[in-house]
């Protein structure tokens, strides 16, 4: 084994991966530290090691971001990027096409995030909300982004299938955390490329055909749906898509659909359980009735200090000229939520909410869902479940952190986490 590993290192793209590894590493232990680290040149942008996708380069200003985002059609394509970070993605998902392909499916699922269906929605969240906090623990201290997983998980099966037995969606939890756990393992090894047969390009097939078995598992337990009950993304796709494409997409919808706004609702109790008059604020806000812009502005504000992507990637699909860089076709340029949220001003790594409280965020230096014509298309759903489920959450509890030193960020995926799982102790208000 030691002569197979050494001879697929000896050649030179192996050996320069290795002389990049410590960065690759210290990117995946210590996300923030790391880009700010090297953002602290000054500069327009910088190279950065990843282990999912090797060399990158990061953008470090908000005027280059906004010219990468606001780019020609097709010259910085966010599909193709996002296979080279995800390769669990299938190929051909809302997340993976680029182009007129992604114009059109989006235009398919357009009507899931909009009007009547998020109306709909938005009680469906307010009554899981309510089931599951009454099974939290009270008085003593619990991780609340495993619960949190759950809750949207179960608003992304309710859209993405129509299927909102809690029973079902937990069969579902399973089948994704099965799909994912070898591939998640694999991924890391991929850029020592001693793998073979075995990579994690290889092995994600296997993972989402595994997956599409346990999806039609769940379809079939499924009730029975009325006609003319709120549409999900299954549906929507029949005319559209065969089959296994929609189970790809289906596979991609779940997964992109809890993760990131899981990681926001975790990140939202662990700032607020530090920020106790911020939340004494929002409970009397929500005491007084009607609307709540204190709500909306601390949710801004979270989004900005802890955006739940560390990522927004584009691969040029011919050379160009970055500000003063010229770059390669095939690049990948990476701009990172977090670095052009430091570009806000008065004092960016303040908790301040009023910041947002007198106007809306700044598109040029607020980036949590990206921007152009690929910005997130499940954007008004997130906002959505940040506001329903953070409402109830602090309307009747008190938060108090677990422990008193705040949780570092660490990457899941691409998506940033609380290291510790947003441990927090709440107590009735």
């Amino acid at each position: 084994m030691r002569r197979t590993v050494a001879t697929r290192l000896r050649g030179s793209a192996s050996l320069a991966w290795l002389g990049t590894l410590p960065q690759a590493v210290a990117f995946q232990r210590r996300p923030l530290a790391t880009l700010r680290r090297y953002a602290r040149s000054g500069g327009e942008g910088f190279t950065l090691a990843t282990l999912a996708a090797g060399r990158t380069w990061v953008v470090a200003t908000p005027e280059l971001a906004h010219d990468v985002l606001h780019a020609e059609h097709g010259l910085y394509r966010a599909g193709a990027a996002n296979r080279r970070i995800l390769p669990v993605l299938p190929d051909c998902t809302l997340l993976t096409l680029d182009g007129e392909a992604h114009r059109a499916r989006r235009r398919v699922l357009a009507p899931l995030f909009h009007g009547d269906s998020l109306e709909t929605t938005a009680t469906f969240i307010r009554g899981v909300a309510r089931v599951e906090m009454q099974r939290w623990p009270i008085g003593r201290p619990f991780a609340v982004l495993p619960r949190m997983r759950f809750m949207t998980l179960q608003v992304a099966a309710r859209l993405v299938l129509g299927v909102e037995d809690p029973a079902l969606v937990r069969e579902l939890e399973r089948h994704l955390s099965d799909a994912l756990r070898p591939y998640a393992m694999l991924a890391r090894l991929q850029r020592l490329a001693v793998l073979g047969a075995a990579s994690p390009q290889a092995q994600a097939v296997r993972c989402r055909a595994g997956f599409a078995g346990g999806l039609n598992q769940v379809w079939a337990a499924r009730p029975y749906a009325p006609v003319d009950g709120p549409p999900n993304a299954v549906d929507l796709l029949r005319a559209a898509a065969d089959d296994a494409e929609i189970a790809d997409e289906a596979f991609a919808l779940l997964l992109a659909g809890h993760e990131t706004t899981s990681s926001a609702l975790a990140w939202a109790v662990e700032m607020l359980a530090h920020e106790p008059a911020a939340t004494a604020a929002l409970a009397r806000e929500g005491a007084n009735g009607g609307s709540r812009p204190l709500l909306d502005a601390v949710i801004f504000e979270i989004l900005r200090l802890r955006p739940p992507l560390v990522d927004i990637v584009r691969e040029l699909s011919e050379p160009a000229r970055l500000g003063t860089r010229d770059l390669a076709a095939g690049t990948l340029v990476l701009i990172s939520p977090p670095l052009i949220h430091d570009h806000t001003r008065p004092s960016p790594e303040a908790f301040m909410a009023d910041r947002f409280l007198a106007r809306r965020p700044d598109p040029l230096t607020w980036l949590p869902f990206g921007g152009g014509e690929r910005r997130c298309l499940g954007a008004s759903l997130a906002l959505l479940e940040l506001r329903e489920i953070l409402a109830q959450l602090v309307d009747r509890f008190e938060l108090t952190p677990a422990d008193e030193q705040r949780e570092d960020a660490r990457l899941h995926g691409t998506a940033l986490v609380p290291a510790r799982g947003a441990r927090v102790v709440l107590r009735p208000r």
